[in-house]
């Protein structure tokens, strides 16, 4: 009886502590599985991409460049972590990735994307500050360790690629503003080549018109002196001051608008360009006769 009296109260002394270590230490042994877990790598890159590859990644590469633009960071991943599946030897890929994955708050993937980069290009100039990138997101991962209850972002929904072209080696997507349209450069040069008709026309006509002066002052000829010959000159003058006038406000309008008005998507200009191709505004000289000849085809 003495020893089942003695006995006792240790029993009930340490029940207690054994349920309340064995509770608190439950949570620790669910979640040791899960910051144990690591990132799979990324898969070895042994075989040189096709031609249909290339293409292919570079048409994910533009598609997740939209995505990125429009901050749906999720969908560039998608569409980069295909690119980079498909052409395994665009490294520059792994640096928008890791771009795009510290945007979405996916800061495991982005240093996988660093390491796997800096792994498989040692020698390049972005290494040092990708090492410091590394290191600031493994300390933000320590932290958000540290406070519990915080879920880790969604893996991204799968996305049907597109096909294309290459990917792109700039870490900074690329900004294609479109051109400006070049009807107001044809209207500039229409302005050049009616100057040049009118100089033509001009200078020969005054030189006429000079010699004229000294045979007939004032516009007054004597006896025999035809001064018809000083009459088409006269109108010649006028005509060729009308056309250089209307040719230099021509260049001057022209290079404004060209300057001044907003850009257009390639391919809008690239169909405009191939209307302006075919057609040709020429100035035509010739004996007694001066103007301007235009030639087209559709």
């Amino acid at each position: 009886m003495s020893t089942s009296r003695a006995r006792l109260p240790f029993a009930r002394l340490g029940a207690g502590p054994l349920l309340t270590a064995g509770a608190l230490l439950l949570p620790l042994a669910w979640s040791a599985p899960a910051l144990a877990e690591e990132l799979p790598p990324y898969a070895t890159c042994t075989t040189t991409p096709t031609e249909a590859d290339v293409a292919a990644a570079k048409g994910a590469f533009q598609a997740g460049q939209a995505a990125f633009n429009e901050a749906d960071y999720t969908r560039a991943i998608t569409y980069w972590e295909d690119a980079y599946r498909r052409d395994c030897t665009a490294h520059k890929l792994l640096i928008n990735l890791a771009r795009a994955y510290e945007l979405n708050d996916q800061l495991g993937h982005a240093i996988r994307a660093l390491e796997t980069y800096n792994e498989r290009v040692p020698d390049n100039p972005e290494q040092a500050q990708s090492a410091t990138r590394i290191q600031r997101f493994k300390e933000r991962l320590a932290q958000q360790a540290a406070q519990p209850g915080t879920p880790p972002p969604a893996d991204p929904p799968p996305v049907t690629p597109p096909t294309g072209g290459p990917p792109e080696d700039d870490v900074t997507p690329p900004t294609d503003d479109g051109v400006r349209p070049l009807y107001p450069l044809f209207v500039a040069g229409g302005g050049a080549v009616l100057g040049i008709v009118g100089a033509v026309l001009y200078f020969p006509g005054q030189s006429t018109l000079s010699d004229f002066d000294e045979k007939c002052p004032n516009r007054r000829c004597p006896a025999g002196v035809d001064d018809s010959e000083a009459n088409s000159a006269r109108s010649q003058v006028t005509i060729g001051g009308i056309l250089m006038g209307v040719g230099g406000a021509a260049i001057i309008g022209g290079t404004l608008w060209y300057f001044l008005q907003p850009k257009q998507p390639r391919s809008a200009e690239a169909t405009r360009r191939n209307v302006a191709e075919r057609s040709q505004l020429t100035p035509v000289v010739g004996q007694g006769f001066t103007g301007l000849s235009w030639s087209g085809s559709f």
